[in-house]
């Protein structure tokens, strides 16, 4: 029998007892999960921004991962799962410390994606293998509120929203005043996402509320400006009502409504959002909510108050380096929904609208979306139906008009307000798919891809294109 090796950390709130692990490929690390960054969001923290942690006496085991935000599997058909208390964030370091004089590692916060409403920072999809190979990493993963626990938003002071993001801020703090226990570097933390979390990597760079708490920021396969991504308080507020009225309370008044989802139990909030959702919003990604901008005033510091479009032509945002980036196939997310859903998508074949509309934000019925989604449809499919057999066209229609049409326009707007400002993307991850490491990035690990990956036809090296 293997006995597991453990060791103690001391931190702000208290001792933690960790373990010293193997990756696959033999490199020692050594991991702590389910260290509380946040106190538990549930009773009357539900709905509310997050508050510290609070201490504990003894030593706290640090040896399990966390349970999950509540969600069900939307993308997997799993059954609801989770757990309200849920704001744990985990470390994993290769070496620890031993005095004052050591030098300290560069530090990767990752910021899982799924739609805002489902995912974890668990180890199942997101784990420390790769970078631990390098010895050169501290990774920190987390756990923050998905679905309407996280982003319901009344648009007003009684629910402000962004609390998902507000805990991811909550973590950001955390690491800022404890990774140095872990022989992290406090002032070299670059955080990284994919999809939503690719988004909310760059809604940090946008929040005064992130300031300081970050010096790169990665943004793969999503971004700010992504119609999915940050959303007007008015529509926020119509979704929240959307969703009480398929719980039972049907009423116009934020406070009510309030008093009304303190008393249902989390598994109905997030079983109901299903019930609130019109057909054409579960397809492809059932995004009901989101981040969205702050109105009103509130007594909560705000975590986006602007446009994020504004924000960015103002100059008002965080100034570190970022790196934005896509793939060639973003699409192939519909393809499970394509699937089970063929019904639909056979709809498609008269009208790209619903699709166009929902993911593009713009109203369905006037002339301009009809034209817009005409015009889709007969470059990507000519006189061919939506189906099965043209699924590679309707992959590239949602890798274009959900995710890259967006990534490029963060590189026009950033390029109104800095003529210095790169203008590449990414356009090929051939050998990182495979590998893990670019060829021509070795000696630069945080760019490691911590996730599964699709893996190319061939073993081609990257290459940059210039737009």
């Amino acid at each position: 029998m293997n006995m597991v090796e453990t060791v103690i950390v001391r931190v702000t709130q208290g001792s933690l007892r960790g373990q010293k692990v193997k990756t696959p490929a033999g490199a020692t690390y050594y991991s702590f999960h389910a260290i509380p960054y946040a106190k538990p969001p549930v009773g009357p923290l539900r709905f509310k921004a997050p508050e510290p942690a609070e201490p504990w006496g003894g030593i706290r085991d640090a040896l399990k991962e966390p349970a999950v935000a509540p969600q069900t599997g939307v993308f997997s058909n799993t059954q609801y799962e989770g757990d309200e208390d849920c704001l744990y964030i985990n470390v994993f370091t290769p070496k620890l410390p031993v005095s004052n004089a050591d030098v300290l590692k560069p530090v990767m916060v990752y910021i899982h994606g799924g739609a805002f409403c489902i995912g974890s920072g668990n180890a199942q999809m997101h784990g420390p293998s790769p970078m631990m190979n390098t010895g050169e990493v501290v990774l920190v993963t987390m756990n923050y509120r998905l679905g309407a626990l996280g982003f319901l938003s009344t648009g007003d002071s009684v629910i402000p929203g962004n609390n998902g993001l507000k805990d991811q801020v909550m973590a950001l703090r955390w690491v800022q005043q404890n990774i140095a226990h872990f022989g992290g570097d406090p002032d070299n933390v670059t955080v990284g996402g994919v999809s939503a979390g690719g988004a909310s990597v760059h809604l940090h760079v946008l929040s005064p509320m992130s300031k300081g708490l970050f010096h790169h920021a990665i943004a793969q396969s999503g971004s700010a400006l992504c119609p999915w991504a940050a959303e007007d308080p008015s529509l926020a507020l119509s979704k929240a009502f959307r969703l009480g009225e398929a719980l039972g309370c049907k009423t116009s008044d934020s406070k009510k409504l309030l008093e009304f989802l303190m008393k249902v139990p989390a598994q109905k909030i997030v079983e109901g959002i299903d019930k609130a959702l019109e057909e054409e919003e579960k397809h492809p990604m059932p995004l009901l909510f989101v981040p969205v901008i702050e109105k009103g005033n509130h007594k909560d510091e705000a975590f986006l108050r602007e446009k994020p479009t504004d924000i960015i032509k103002s100059g008002k945002f965080n100034k570190v380096p970022l790196i934005i980036g896509g793939t060639s196939r973003e699409g192939l997310l519909i393809m499970r929904d394509l699937m089970e859903h063929s019904s639909w998508y056979h709809s498609l074949s008269a009208d790209l609208e619903p699709l166009i509309s929902v993911n593009l934000k713009i109203p369905k019925g006037t002339e301009e979306t009809k034209e817009i989604s005409h015009k889709i449809k007969e470059f990507y499919f000519g006189d061919k139906p939506v189906s099965k057999e043209t699924w590679p066209q309707l992959v590239d229609v949602c890798r274009k008009y959900i995710i890259m049409l967006f990534l490029c326009q963060n590189i026009a707007v950033f390029n109104e307000i800095s003529f210095c400002f790169p203008r590449y993307m990414v356009t090929c991850f051939s050998t990182f798919g495979h590998t893990g490491v670019l060829k021509s990035n070795k000696q630069n690990p945080r760019l490691l891809f911590i996730c599964t990956s699709f893996h190319s036809k061939n073993n081609q090296d990257t290459y940059i294109q210039l737009i």
